[in-house]
């Protein structure tokens, strides 16, 4: 094994299996019980997987039909995780989508545009797959006999969706190396070691959940609990022993209003996903008996900045100061190409301070953990490596950096981030919807709602939309408003306007169909 910077996950599994082969390393917990495996059982799995990736389309004897990525339907079980471990060591490039998604039957979505070698994931989700894909379940890679693992396989990359800027989500390239560098990141920031049982109530394909949940718990040898679905009850069922939490703000808000739970041994909880209010961090924080602390990041940089347990108090709307080697930029309205404010985060000093006070500006950053691009290619950084995050923010003179406006294109529900161009195109081959136009609502201290506005044709009804959102979408993609409109407000240019079309359906929540779900 080399040294640490180069270590693969399963490097760590396996000096965690020598250290105490009969230590949980694995727990996932579902409604029907939890399923768990030590780190010598979690080595055996994983090193079976990556003997065993002759057996995808591509290897030995294989006809490809893709030459794109590996697709895994993470499910957050114990055999997923040993899957991702075990063909990330085996150099295999990953595209990791999470379950359930309407991404692998949607022929125009950017999973199937990526010409997928395979798709591998739960026994139940084949029927959900494009018939132009060859699915594998998990079992076939876990069960059986496994070649030797080539100790010289190439490094892997680890593909992720993310919510881009604009149009249909993108595919962000990232090595393997970043995912474990990332992890050493959160366990160094949280103190994270072998006695912590690090809790990960959100999907393990998001970022948040890979790296501040899988890699950390991994790199630093704590125990990882998953849960295979959100489900308040098994949540609270499995906080007893836990010391660490990931979850997003929708998340803590139902925790902060759940019965009691009893006592729990937690001393860290983070969020992301999206803007933790004050209002559910103190909520949730004294349900727990902890602060909640905000991660700020994006899939494409990895962690940017966050709050830590510290003795001094953070400034209220702050999201903490910048991770350890990030570098930053805020670049206010500057024209291209001239110079901006500038300043790092030392490593081992998350409390970064910087020479600006009060700038505010559109944020750019360069990380150590930054993505190599999209699929569809393009140079996704400025000349100089930065990456445009597209948020406002404020940065006071201690470092404290303050996000005044998010970009808006997606629409945030319970931390996942939907497309609503996406939901258009799909809710647009409804029968008799003449044109559509989905946007999100809600107030900035709660979650936010889809809302669909649609012109009808013909005999076509409000019923009618509703049902077809439901054979198209997943219960989180589905407008819980939709507004019938004689037609879509545009400004000159013909574009919707937003505001006028929130003017004119202002009084329409009655009229509404609410929650279509």
């Amino acid at each position: 094994m080399g040294t640490e910077r180069e270590a693969t996950l399963l490097d760590h599994v396996r000096r965690h299996a020598e250290r105490a082969p009969d230590a949980i390393a694995v727990s996932s917990g579902a409604p029907q019980g939890w399923t768990s495996v030590s780190w010598s059982q979690l080595r055996e799995l994983a090193e079976t997987v990556a003997g065993r990736t002759p057996v995808l389309p591509g290897g030995a004897g294989s006809a490809v039909p893709g030459g794109g990525p590996v697709v895994v339907v993470v499910d957050n079980t114990v055999e997923c995780v040993a899957v991702l471990i075990g063909l990330a060591a085996a150099g295999i490039e990953l595209l990791l989508v999470e379950w359930p998604n309407s991404y692998l039957g949607d022929e125009a979505s950017a999973v199937v545009a990526a010409a997928p070698r395979c798709v591998i994931g739960p026994a139940d989700f084949a029927d959900q797959v494009s018939d132009r894909l060859r699915y594998m379940e998990f079992r076939t890679l876990t069960a059986g006999p496994a070649a030797a693992l080539a100790e010289s396989a190439p490094p892997a990359s680890i593909d992720q969706l993310t919510s881009g800027s604009t149009g249909e989500q993108r595919i962000a390239r990232h090595r393997a190396d970043n995912i474990v560098r990332g992890g050493r990141i959160y366990r160094d920031i949280h103190r994270l070691t072998t006695d912590d049982t690090v809790f990960v109530s959100i999907p393990l394909a998001h970022s948040f959940g890979l790296v501040g949940g899988l890699a950390a718990a991994v790199v630093s040898g704590a125990r990882l609990r998953t849960l295979t679905q959100f489900n308040l009850r098994v949540l609270l069922a499995g906080l007893g022993d836990a010391t660490v939490l990931l979850g997003t703000p929708l998340g803590y808000e139902l925790i902060a209003s759940a019965p009691g739970t009893g006592g729990n041994r937690l001393r860290v909880a983070l969020s992301s996903g999206g803007p933790l209010s004050e209002r559910v961090a103190t909520a949730a924080g004294q349900r727990l008996g902890v602060r909640v602390h905000q991660i700020y990041g994006s899939t494409e940089t990895g962690l940017v900045a966050c709050t830590y347990e510290r003795p001094e108090p953070w400034p209220e709307g702050s999201v903490g100061t910048f991770a350890p080697g990030v570098e930053w930029r805020v670049d206010a309205s500057a024209p291209a190409g001239t110079a901006d404010d500038t300043a790092v985060a030392e490593p081992g000093a998350p409390a970064a301070q910087t020479s600006v006070d009060g700038t505010v500006g559109r944020l750019r950053v360069r990380t150590g953990t930054m993505f190599d691009g999209f699929g569809e290619g393009g140079d996704p950084h400025d000349s100089n490596g930065f990456h445009d995050t597209g948020d406002l923010v404020r940065v006071d003179e201690h470092g404290n950096l303050f996000v005044l406006a998010r970009k808006d294109t997606f629409i945030n529900v319970g931390g996942r981030k939907i497309n609503p161009r996406r939901v258009e195109r799909l809710i647009g081959e409804c029968p008799g919807v003449s044109e559509i136009f989905v946007y999100g609502g809600g107030d900035d201290d709660a979650e936010q709602e889809i809302h669909a506005a649609v012109v009808l044709a013909g005999d076509a009804d409000l019923e009618q939309v509703v049902g077809f959102c439901r054979t198209r979408l997943l219960p989180y993609e589905i407008p819980h408003r939709v507004h019938v409109v004689a037609e879509l407000p545009r400004s000159a240019l013909g574009k919707v306007s937003l505001g006028q079309l929130l003017r004119g359906t202002a009084a329409d929540r009655a009229a509404a169909r609410p929650d279509p779900q």
